[in-house]
């Protein structure tokens, strides 16, 4: 039987509660993760249902976007990020931040 890891619900739980404080200010929405109860979602997002899985499947998504973001899809799909080490893809990350933020200052 699937089971998520107390890490994990625990995170899950921050997530939402965060989102309903914020979103009680006026004008105010941020979208909430799926409830921890959730388990068909969470099954196909993280099939370990450990937060350490969680939070490397976070971590290359990250990258992904940035990577896009900051160059092209092209070049982001071109990266094996699941081979990379947490090191190496925070180092793209920052790599993509610098791009981003000289782009930014040079418009």
């Amino acid at each position: 039987m699937y089971k998520l890891e107390k890490g994990l619900v625990d995170l899950i739980n921050a997530q939402r509660a965060e989102a309903e404080e914020f979103s009680k200010q006026p004008g105010c929405f941020m979208g909430k993760m799926p409830e921890a109860t959730d388990l068909v979602y969470w099954e196909s997002r993280v099939p370990t249902g450990t937060l350490k899985e969680y939070e490397r499947i976070e971590l290359e998504e990250t990258t992904y976007y940035m990577a896009a973001d900051a160059m092209s899809k092209g070049y982001a799909r071109s990266l094996d990020l699941q081979i990379m080490t947490d090191e190496e893809l925070h180092q793209i990350c920052d790599q993509m931040r610098y791009l981003m933020k000289f782009d930014e200052e040079a418009a």
